[in-house]
């Protein structure tokens, strides 16, 4: 592909027809990328303010669906927050997912550890592998669409102008994070 190629007016229309129809994806796309930069940058506070949770044995009880009892520590998103609990090896830490559901909250943990930090660091790098597959699920969406809609024209620059908005917005945030971890500001 040429990337200095001008679409053609169909594939400009074609990509503001396939951004109208992907706008819910590509919003909430850019919201977890938001949402992962910031328990990113934000990962000293959290873990200490984890951890101070912890030791004042504060927090609400949440019963995951495996039937452990963990005490809400911190929330990172909307439905995923850092608990705690004493166990016989010690603290031990959990990110907690809460899914509302129509038959009930649906409570499930994604990652534990002794380490709060390490914890934190895993749940971060994870939802990273999440949106990645998610952007290519996206993308891959975008150009069925496009083809459905468009047979027999190439919308290749279309669907690549997508895929690399997608990338760019995922890999400047994990940049960005991955110096602000190791102590370099941009």
């Amino acid at each position: 592909m040429n990337y200095y190629e001008r679409p053609t007016p169909l594939q400009e229309q074609a990509y503001t027809e396939a951004r109208q129809q992907f706008a819910e994806h590509l919003n909430q796309f850019k919201a977890n990328c938001d949402a992962i930069r910031h328990i990113e940058s934000n990962l000293p506070v959290t873990t200490n303010d984890v951890s101070r949770a912890a030791l004042q044995s504060s927090g609400r009880i949440i019963q995951t669906d495996d039937g452990a009892q963990w005490q809400h520590a911190v929330d990172l998103t909307k439905i995923t927050s850092v608990c705690h609990r004493r166990t016989a090896a010690g603290l031990e830490f959990a990110v907690v997912e809460c899914l509302p559901l129509k038959s009930g909250d649906m409570k499930e943990v994604l990652n534990r550890g002794q380490d709060a930090g390490e914890v934190l660091q895993t749940f971060a790098r994870d939802q990273r592998q999440v949106l990645n597959f998610w952007k290519n699920d996206v993308t891959a969406q975008i150009r069925e669409y496009l083809e459905e809609k468009h047979p027999h024209q190439n919308m290749d620059i279309v669907v690549e102008s997508f895929d690399i908005k997608l990338a760019r917005d995922l890999s400047c945030r994990e940049k960005l994070a991955q110096n602000h971890i190791h102590g370099v500001r941009i």
